[in-house]
């Protein structure tokens, strides 16, 4: 396909679906599978086996794996960029902080369908004969390693993708399609150089060394993948953070420049109740109320039993002792990994 192609594709990409930057590579071997694979190596994935299992890990070496006719991957990045949660509601003890990316629709079905729609637009352009695989956060994919590629940014020392005019507040996703399409690859610019900011602010220092995560020390790790017993030593170090955790982003110079804090998601739902609720409504939740709140939410991946794990401990937390009574409920809650918590957060609030 021609240069002209691709130009039209990308500014298609962006004028009709909203997508801030969309590159165009074509397929090779990932260039920091090795990273990855020393990663594993080294056992800093935690408990999450699955990155391995069903040969994913293999996958990720090449983006071929997953569709051998591919010969082009069109990576795009579309923020998730709000308003800033002000200190006053973010530093309140008697509120859990949801990460940003949470704070509207699942991510992953509303950019899929963006997707679709990019890949109708293909099949409409270049015929029947197009056969396209789309991802957002979901295939054994080296995603940041195709953005970085494409000069969508650069990995920061905090593992994220970090674009200099837009930050970090970025979901990646990507399109693999079987046409030999012009390259569309952006200069790079921008870089961590000396700074280590993320590396000094991580509560629990899981930023062992540059670009580096030992998600058995990850605040994001602790409060939603890991489906047990939070350690003991990193519960106070949650404060109030309930699920997931955007402190090294939140202190990253690059999401503070003029460009970035412009830059806005537009479908997010950015209510006070799905940012930063009171503890003690949460706690209430039952099964049911848990799904009507939530269903549709990347909070669904938690389920009640993960949220109110970490909602206990954030109880513990406060340092509020009107939070005894809700935490003496909760250690009766007929779920063992709930009355655990609970039990924890209320000895924690009664020394």
């Amino acid at each position: 396909m021609t240069p002209d192609f691709s130009a039209q594709l990308v500014h298609w990409a962006q004028t009709h679906l909203g997508f801030l930057r969309v590159g165009i590579i074509p397929t090779e071997p990932a260039q920091t599978f090795p990273q990855f694979s020393e990663w594993l190596d080294h056992r800093y994935q935690a408990d999450m086996n699955w990155l391995e299992t069903n040969q994913r890990k293999e996958k990720r070496a090449d983006i071929r794996n997953i569709l051998p006719t591919g010969q082009s991957v069109i990576t795009l990045v579309y923020t998730y960029r709000t308003s800033d949660l002000p200190d006053a509601i973010k530093n309140d003890p008697r509120r859990g902080i949801f990460a940003r990316y949470t704070w509207g629709k699942d991510y992953h079905k509303v950019i899929k369908k963006k997707l679709l729609v990019l890949i109708k637009y293909l099949e409409e352009q270049l015929g029947d004969t197009v056969s396209a695989r789309a991802y957002v956060d979901t295939g054994p994919i080296l995603e940041r390693d195709l953005a970085e590629r494409a000069g969508l940014g650069f990995i920061g020392n905090n593992s994220m993708l970090i674009n200099s005019l837009y930050g970090s507040y970025l979901f990646i996703c990507e399109i693999i399609v079987n046409k030999n399409l012009a390259p569309v690859i952006y200069k790079k610019t921008g870089g961590c150089r000396t700074c280590h900011t993320c590396l000094a602010n991580c509560p629990t220092q899981a930023i062992v060394k540059n670009k580096v995560i030992d998600a058995r020390r990850c605040l994001s790790y602790l409060t939603i993948e890991s489906k047990t017993s939070i350690p003991e030593q990193f519960r106070p170090l949650l404060k109030n953070n309930i699920y997931g955790c955007d402190i090294c982003q939140e202190v990253c110079p690059w999401n503070g420049t003029e460009q970035a804090k412009q830059t806005q998601n537009d479908w997010f739902d950015a209510a006070l109740e799905r940012q930063a609720p009171y503890l003690t409504d949460l706690a209430q939740l039952t099964e049911a109320t848990f799904l009507e709140r939530f269903k549709g939410t990347p909070i669904m991946r938690v389920k009640r039993s993960g949220l109110l794990r970490n909602v206990a401990v954030a109880l513990g937390n406060s340092g509020h002792t009107g939070h005894i009574k809700t935490l003496e409920w909760l250690v009766h809650d007929n779920d063992p990994l709930i009355r655990e918590h609970a039990e924890w957060g209320l000895n924690r609030l009664q020394k």
